[in-house]
């Protein structure tokens, strides 16, 4: 089963932490510019190192970062570093960047940094777990995880609580796992996955019922989601009811004809 990692991207407009505005100021008794020109040039170069304008490029280093334009954020998100340096939120987007495109080690960099810059920042903590999940580094993952956790204000705990679930389960510790995913569907807003990895520790023990009552309920709650009927399908097949898991493998197809996991559908549908 492919396993997503769920990073938290924490889009605030904008808290900017530690902003360190250049001086702009002459040396006591000069003079000003004594031409138009100069004070242009004096004004864009103003503007150019101004800390509002580091927070304009954050904004829009968000905006791209979510149309996933992310080499365009990366830029706008150093630019508004080189302006106002210092700012664990920036390094904090530089990381989910370099995350979202597979650099793990330039995403563990900027991590590092933010949480150089304020130990307590959560998001930043979390981010790093998940890239260290992401890397195969499951000790180091639990251990950023747990830190979170110890965060009783934070408020994606159920996605944390998810993302812990997923370093237990590659060590083969599927009582903690379980734990971990039960936490991860508490009602409301429960994570959707949660429930995938828990229908699969129940099939691995060969609770098939146990499996399906979760998947049930995950389509319950989650009635768009296609990944939820393909998972619903695939058991109800491997538990013989063919013509119930008909109508779920093909919405699959349906939903998503070009994906492996319509490939599959079809496969087990006798259509491939």
């Amino acid at each position: 089963m492919k396993r997503s990692v769920v990073p938290i991207l924490c889009l605030v407009i904008f808290a900017v932490v530690a902003i360190i505005c250049p001086a702009t100021a002459g040396a006591a008794g000069s003079a000003p510019p004594s031409n138009d020109k100069k004070k242009k040039s004096s004004k864009k170069n103003q503007t150019s190192v101004d800390p509002l304008y580091a927070l304009t490029l954050m904004r829009q280093g968000s905006v791209l970062m979510q149309q996933g334009r992310l080499e365009r954020a990366i830029e706008a998100f150093e630019q508004a570093d080189q302006i106002a340096p210092g700012n664990a939120t920036v390094h904090n987007m530089l990381g989910l960047c370099a995350l979202r495109m597979g650099s793990f080690d330039d995403a563990m960099v900027s991590f590092d940094r933010a949480l150089a810059i304020i130990p307590g920042f959560t998001d930043a903590r979390n981010n790093r777990g998940a890239t260290y999940l992401a890397m195969g580094e499951y000790d180091l993952a639990e251990v950023d995880f747990i830190a979170v956790l110890g965060d009783s204000t934070y408020p994606y705990r159920k996605q944390v609580y998810y993302n812990l679930g997923l370093t237990y389960v590659q060590r083969g510790k599927l009582g903690a796992a379980k734990n971990s995913f039960r936490k991860a569907i508490v009602l409301p807003n429960p994570v959707v996955e949660g429930y995938i990895e828990l229908a699969g520790i129940a099939q691995r023990r060969g609770q098939l019922e146990t499996a399906e009552d979760l998947l049930l309920e995950a389509k319950l709650n989650f009635p768009e989601r296609t990944d939820v009927s393909f998972e619903l399908g695939k058991l109800l097949m491997i538990m013989g009811r063919e013509d119930e898991a008909r109508p779920h493998l093909e919405r699959v197809v349906a939903d998503e004809p070009g994906s492996d996991s319509a490939a599959m559908a079809r496969s087990l549908l006798g259509t491939g």
